[in-house]
């Protein structure tokens, strides 16, 4: 029955447009490969329908540089007079990318885009664990400043930012250390589809962080976090147990 339950709880929605350019951005990583290929199909069509959001999107994700050069001069005005004129925190996102402009990352983030914070909030994590010549306390400033950013991610019920929170959560990074809080995140991104976060799921039924130790729910999660990766036996497997 647990496995049924936890099927319901996963069945996949139909994808949106303006779905299919969230999950493009938030990377392959954050959804099954399953989803990624679909949302990813869904942005190409519309890039080559004239879409000009869908063909920035396109411009800063590909491998090929004709094809972005092509989307990217087709569409750059309109994105820009999307960020300038209405102050779109999409737009200011993506020029951000374009241009690799952390004062436009910032600009994104501060008007919300999930995108942005996340990048912000890793940026900034990543420089205070990096940095040997920043004291206790200013180190422990900048973990707050990322858990602010990753907080406000997982507000807006972004499954990157439930990742980001639960690690804060985990590692006490800019907050006190809750393992409960910890495995609230990872279940919330697990639910949304994110294989870390099903990863993270199995590890903490695996170690009882912030739950009871579950050998059988530690192994359904890990094999759904193979599955959403693509893994033909792990997908079968869970088939099985339906």
């Amino acid at each position: 029955m647990i496995f049924a339950v936890l099927s319901l709880l996963l069945a996949a929605a139909p994808i949106s447009s303006a779905d299919a350019v969230v999950i493009v951005l938030n990377s392959k990583n954050s959804v099954s490969a399953k989803t990624f290929s679909e949302a990813k199909g869904i942005v190409e069509k519309d890039a080559a329908a004239g879409g000009p959001l869908q063909q920035f999107v396109i411009g800063v994700t590909t491998d090929d540089k004709k094809l972005a050069e092509k989307y990217l001069n087709a569409s750059r005005e309109k994105i820009k007079m999307l960020a300038e004129e209405k102050g779109n925190p999409l737009a200011w996102y993506l020029l951000s990318m374009e241009k690799n402009d952390l004062r436009l990352l910032q600009k994104a983030a501060d008007g919300g885009n999930v995108q942005a914070l996340n990048a912000l909030g890793a940026l900034v994590t990543q420089k205070a664990l990096a940095s040997k010549n920043l004291s206790t306390n200013a180190v422990e400033s900048l973990l707050a400043q990322s858990f602010e950013n990753f907080r406000q991610a997982a507000v807006k019920k972004d499954s990157n930012g439930y990742i980001n929170l639960g690690t804060c959560y985990l590692r006490g990074f800019g907050c006190q250390r809750d393992m409960e809080l910890a495995f609230v995140c990872f279940k919330a991104a697990a639910e949304a589809g994110h294989p870390e976060g099903m990863d993270n799921m199995s590890a903490c039924y695996q170690f009882g962080h912030g739950v009871e130790k579950n050998d059988e729910l530690s192994l359904l999660w890990a094999m759904r976090g193979r599955a959403a990766r693509g893994d033909a036996a792990a997908a079968k497997w869970l088939e099985t147990r339906k």
